[in-house]
């Protein structure tokens, strides 16, 4: 019995992946592409936006392992393959393990995560179901990424680390956001809304436009709002002391790092920081920062859009509408982009999140609902 479509097909690859934008990435046209399925994410409108915010919502948690670091790894993992790699190491305990271990999985390589030291387990879980060895560093976690990328230089191993020092190759994955975004939207927005920890998928994106504009595809870029954790300033005061080198960003780096759920950005030294403060300064932009408590009213808001985003990810809510005091007319759009999926992120919003919950009897539970209804209208009523 013949079937009426070719099972796994990578036929149309191109056409239901971020892989349709091949011609853009440094990888050689005899080598078959690693993907699961990245990209071509839903650029959703939002329906309760702020006031005076036309606020589109590009949706990174329908990514492969949920989030938009597999743009990034799509294209990292197939240079791995292409470069003849047989192992891959990171240092990371957040998304870009998941995407690493994942897309290993996916090539047949090994894979190898270097995590912080009290790593919670519920990060560790999905890597070993992608059969990644995990190694908990006893060092200075500050230095980890030095480490990593030293020892991956060692021993010969395919570093896919997201920072373009330690790999320059995911940068041509995570830009696709923008040609999506010009694709989808129909036009250039007024504002993108990025979070930032390392700086790379901000840097990206604003490559993505660049790129645009100088092919003649758009005329003008997007103005740029990076969002980080409060209290996690280094990059804005680099930009105030136009700081352009890297020992002068590490100066001005605090080894007392506040404490925040917002784990996944929370990085004192953004490796691409110098690259990130040149694109808020190309793009005329702004640093804007959240609080944990504003995270969670972002997750709730994103919720009643129907996307559960991560801690990590919400802030750009709260950006939105600080964005409302910068002269916005009503037709500029303004494209917030979630970057994680929160169903990765369940141990860290359950100590701040509790279910509201009602009981109900067999006996009574229909007049007891009705009743529920019927005040829910009247507290809801427009």
């Amino acid at each position: 019995m013949s079937l009426p479509f070719t099972v796994n097909s990578n036929m149309d690859l191109a056409a239901r992946s971020m892989w349709r934008y091949r011609g853009l990435f440094p990888i050689s046209a005899d080598v078959s592409p690693v993907s699961l399925g990245e990209g071509l994410t839903p650029l959703i409108r939002a329906r309760s936006a702020p006031a005076g915010i036309s606020l589109f919502l590009k949706n990174e948690t329908l990514n492969p392992t949920g989030s938009h670091k597999d743009r990034a790894l799509s294209v990292s993992i197939t240079k791995a393959v292409e470069l003849g790699h047989r192992t891959v190491m990171l240092y990371s305990d957040g998304s870009t393990a998941l995407s690493s271990a994942a897309y290993s999985a996916c090539a047949g390589l090994r894979s190898i995560t270097l995590v912080a030291r009290g790593t919670p387990e519920y990060r560790l879980l999905p890597l070993a179901f992608y059969n990644s060895a995990i190694f908990e560093y006893q060092g200075d976690p500050a230095e980890a990424l030095a480490w990593a990328h030293e020892t991956c230089g060692a021993l010969g191993l395919y570093e896919t680390s997201t920072y373009r020092e330690a790999n320059p190759y995911g940068v041509h994955g995570a830009k696709t956001i923008s040609y999506e975004i010009v694709e989808q939207l129909g036009k250039v927005p007024a504002w993108v809304i990025v979070p930032v920890g390392g700086g790379g998928t901000l840097c990206a994106i604003w490559q993505g436009f660049q790129e645009m504009r100088t092919s003649g595809q758009i005329m003008s870029c997007p103005r740029l709002a990076a969002v980080m954790p409060a209290g996690y300033t280094v990059l804005e005061r680099a930009f105030l002391q136009d700081v352009s080198t890297e020992k002068g960003l590490r100066s001005l780096v605090s080894r007392e790092a506040p404490p925040t759920m917002q784990s996944k950005i929370a990085m004192p030294y953004p490796p691409d920081g110098l690259e990130t403060i040149r694109a808020i300064r190309d793009s005329d932009g702004l640093f804007l920062y959240a609080d944990d408590e504003q995270v969670i009213q972002g997750q709730h808001f994103l919720g009643r859009e129907g996307i559960f985003a991560e801690p990590s990810a919400a802030g750009v809510i709260l950006a939105a509408e600080a964005l409302s005091k910068h002269g916005l007319k009503e037709q500029d759009a303004v494209v917030a982009v979630i970057t994680g999926s929160g169903f990765r992120e369940l141990g860290a919003v359950s100590h701040a999140v509790r279910p509201e919950k009602y009981k109900i009897e067999p006996a009574t539970g229909i007049s007891e609902l009705r009743s529920w209804l019927h005040e829910y209208r009247d507290s809801h009523a427009v």
